[in-house]
């Protein structure tokens, strides 16, 4: 990394601009079906800051952050993906550094100092930071131990302003609904920032016992904007029951059916059963082998919980939707051919990617570069060839939403095969016996729930 490094990343990248407002937040958009942005915002659109948010979902948590804030971040990244130049050019185009670990197998303090560096220079000119305070991504719903390297960039860049407010530390939760599928939904919450200087007296006096506290604190305010479940031995029917559950909390709570409303009904019902599971092990464990009983029928007949929410099905609502799906089938047709290249290239791009949590990331990136191209290309050839202007213009228009409407259309069909096969086997014994179970589970849950809102 060069001086000239140096100042690029300490200034605004008009580039980085447009690729950020005509590529990335329009996919990003798309990418997403919704986009939940909650929590306090104050001051953290200007002055030095860095952004800390918890890491489950690899580059799609720093993206989360650069699509919602209106900074340019430099965010680090694992230096083992450095490997080539033209992908080290890309990286640094996109504001992102290298951080060593020991099993990279190099001098890790010293391969790091020039990244601690750069990071400082950004700080002291004002600019924003994004850092990972675990230090690595993992896909268990838990806030790992935070690293200390966090807090020492921080109060390091503080000394230049002494008992002086100058560098905060901004806690982010995410939550996804599902970290790979397409279309699925997001969760963003901006928690109350941490201001260094309230931390310089203790910092000057005992660095040690500053970063300590910085540890525990930051924990608490990252822990409260994200879903956090402590409990080991009943993790999997927490994590189901709060992700498949989170709508009649929601409702039973009397919250609004927004990112803070669906983020404070999830963590209710991981607070309560853990609290259940503290108070009455023997309780817990009836309640969560009704759960596993439920979910393994659920999974059995290729079922999803709101199927059995919604039952029974009668047979004219079925026959009319699927007569306005037949209908809906020409436009389908048009979706595929206007989107099925890119959207089949993106896919197999990810196919190859060997780590669960990078295949949304290499789905976006794939996305950023191949849609837009794919649409340029598309609409040049139709500017050419098409000899009416309305149909040109028709085509050009449509592209986006044709593609959006041939994945409705996809997930409709299959929600119709899901409720025609319950209604196939809704007289079934095991069938019956998820209905009895779901009633009674949200009985336990809608009674914990409401004990400790």
């Amino acid at each position: 990394m060069t001086e000239k490094l140096d100042k690029k990343l300490c200034r605004f990248s008009k580039g980085y601009a447009f690729v950020r407002t005509f590529f990335a937040l329009p996919v990003f958009r798309f990418f997403y079906r919704n986009i939940h942005v909650s929590g306090k915002r104050t001051k953290s659109d200007r002055g030095a800051v860095i952004f800390a948010p918890n890491h489950q979902n690899a580059l799609m948590d720093a993206i989360c952050i650069l699509c919602t804030e209106n900074r340019q971040p430099v965010f680090v990244a694992r230096a083992d993906i450095f490997n080539k130049p033209y992908i080290v050019r890309l990286l640094h185009f996109l504001h992102i550094l290298p951080i060593y670990r020991k099993r990279d197998g190099v001098n890790v303090m010293d391969n790091n100092q020039e990244t601690f560096d750069i990071l400082l220079k950004i700080l002291l000119h004002g600019r924003a930071v994004g850092i990972m305070p675990e230090g690595t991504h993992n896909k268990i719903k838990r806030l790992q131990m935070l690293q200390k390297g966090i807090f020492r960039i921080a109060l390091k860049a503080q000394e230049s302003y002494g008992r002086q407010r100058g560098i905060r530390i901004v806690p982010v939760g995410l939550e996804y609904s599902d970290t790979r599928k397409f279309r699925s939904d997001v969760i963003i919450h901006y928690g109350e920032a941490l201001e260094m200087a309230d931390y310089y007296d203790l910092y000057a006096e005992n660095p040690a016992k500053a970063f300590r506290t910085l540890q525990r604190v930051l924990s608490e305010r990252m822990k409260s904007g994200m879903i956090h479940i402590e409990n080991e031995a009943f993790y999997q029917e927490i994590e189901w029951a709060r992700r498949v559950w989170e709508q009649p909390v929601v409702r039973q709570l009397g919250l609004k059916c927004d990112g803070a409303g669906r983020l404070k009904a999830q963590q209710v019902i991981v607070a309560a059963l853990e609290k259940l599971a503290r108070d009455d092990q023997d309780a817990m464990r009836q309640l969560c082998a009704r759960i596993g009983e439920y979910a393994r029928i659920l999974e059995k007949y290729r079922l999803r919980d709101w199927v059995t929410a919604h039952q029974p099905y009668s047979l004219p609502l079925l026959l009319m939707r699927t007569l306005l799906l037949f209908a809906g089938i020409p436009f389908w047709l048009a979706g595929i051919l206007f989107n099925y290249l890119p959207y089949k290239l993106s896919e197999k791009a990810s196919a190859k990617v060997k780590d669960p949590q990078f295949i949304s990331s290499v789905r976006f990136v794939a996305g950023v570069v191949l849609f837009p191209l794919y649409y340029l290309i598309v609409a040049v050839l139709s500017v050419i060839f098409i000899p009416c202007a309305w149909g040109k213009i028709a085509i050009i228009v449509l592209l986006l939403p044709s593609g959006l409407f041939a994945f409705e259309f996809y997930l409709s069909v299959k929600k119709l095969f899901a409720r025609y096969r319950f209604r196939r086997h809704g007289k079934d014994a095991e069938i019956c016996k998820a209905v009895e179970l779901r009633k009674n589970i949200l009985e336990v849950l809608k009674k914990i729930t409401t004990a400790n809102p």
